[in-house]
């Protein structure tokens, strides 16, 4: 699969969303008045996950597509050994340091929510184990869940009918997101756990990223491609992307399916439009940068900064949001360069054909 350009610059741009959240910027800037409340949802951690959820659907099953048009079919094996070589690693590297620290420096996490998160179980935790400093590994687990069952289901249950698939993608979503907005509102079930986190719920933003890389790269929707390549599906993308400037605050999960709507007409837009402007400007070499490295910002972040700025009277770890900035800044490029993209080239042995970029088709979400 030949790079898409742009995408990296969305990837940057949604793991600054989730950093800035963290560091509490947007917390600061609202408070001060600088910050519009209607605008805060609009750049928001949970936005930035939203945005990669979609994008390595769209991503993954572009890759899944064109394996099985090359090979006639896909390797289960092969995509489970490249999942893994992209994501293990670096995840349980910063697992295990995250119970030294518990250990040895400072109590961060609870023995629980080391469970949950060594088990990939963090978007189920229930609210009185969470611990910040691993709250963001609660995407990672929605992710691992989804692509545990897609490709099989793909390749064992669709048996490659893009069609039907497509169909259950869009009936499982819209499924999906009506029960969660009956289960907000079972005020019990929603104090005890983060229902928006759990899989069967925020699977759905992946299952649309799917669902758009089946309409982009099947030839039968030579009709909604045409549109999805105008300048009109720009304009709605960026009308429901930015509604709550308008419509203020709808209630959950209507804001976030406009605005994931509105990310999902964006990708299939640079998808059609390579050669435009904004696709150059989401090329810009250092933000094009950020993007390349963004699961490695996103881990990191998350040991460094945890998932916001508050600190107790002599905490050890994480260390204040400043000096955990500086270090993230460091210890991401250095983990990319020198640590990940060691099992990057291994990964590649497990490649039907090489992709233009080493990691295209494991990228993982960031998580708020």
């Amino acid at each position: 699969m030949d790079k898409i350009r742009g995408f990296d610059g969305l990837r940057a741009l949604s793991v600054l969303f989730v950093i800035l959240t963290h560091l509490g910027i947007y917390a600061t800037a609202q408070s001060a008045g600088w910050l519009p409340e209607t605008a805060a949802p609009i750049i928001s951690g949970t936005t930035g996950v939203q945005i990669f959820f979609v994008l390595s659907g769209f991503l993954i099953t572009s890759l899944l597509i064109g394996e099985h048009r090359a090979t006639g079919t896909i390797s289960l094996k092969g995509f489970y050994i490249r999942r893994a070589l992209r994501i293990l690693p670096l995840y349980f590297l910063c697992l295990v340091l995250t119970w030294f620290v518990d250990v040895f420096v400072w109590p961060v996490a609870s023995d629980p929510a080391l469970i949950f998160a060594a088990t990939f179980n963090t978007s189920f935790i229930p609210r009185e184990w969470y611990s910040s400093i691993l709250g963001h590994t609660w995407s990672l687990s929605v992710e691992e869940h989804f692509y545990i069952v897609w490709p099989a289901a793909l390749l064992l249950a669709y048996r490659f009918s893009y069609g039907r698939a497509l169909r259950h993608l869009l009936i499982g979503s819209a499924i999906s997101l009506a029960l969660l907005a009956v289960a907000l509102r079972i005020e019990t079930l929603d104090d005890a756990y983060f229902l928006a986190r759990w899989s069967i719920f925020a699977g759905a933003w992946i299952a649309l990223g799917c669902a758009a890389a089946i309409v982009v790269n099947g030839g039968e929707y030579r009709g909604a491609n045409a549109f999805l390549a105008s300048h009109w599906a720009l304009a709605l993308a960026v009308a429901l992307f930015l509604h709550s400037l308008v419509l203020g605050f709808l209630p959950k999960p209507l804001d976030e399916i406009l605005r994931v709507g509105g990310a999902v007409l964006l990708v299939c837009w640079i998808v059609h439009n390579q050669k435009s402007r904004l696709v150059e400007t989401l090329e810009y070499g250092p933000l094009a940068y950020l993007g390349k490295i963004s699961y490695g910002l996103y881990m990191w972040q998350g040991f460094f900064l945890a998932t916001g700025p508050g600190r107790a009277p002599g905490q050890l770890w994480p260390l204040n949001p400043g000096l955990g900035l500086i270090l993230l800044c460091v210890v991401a490029p250095l983990s990319y360069h020198f640590f990940e993209k060691r099992f990057l080239r291994l990964s590649a042995a497990y490649r039907h054909s090489t992709p233009s970029r080493p990691d295209a088709d494991t990228r993982t979400a960031p998580a708020a």
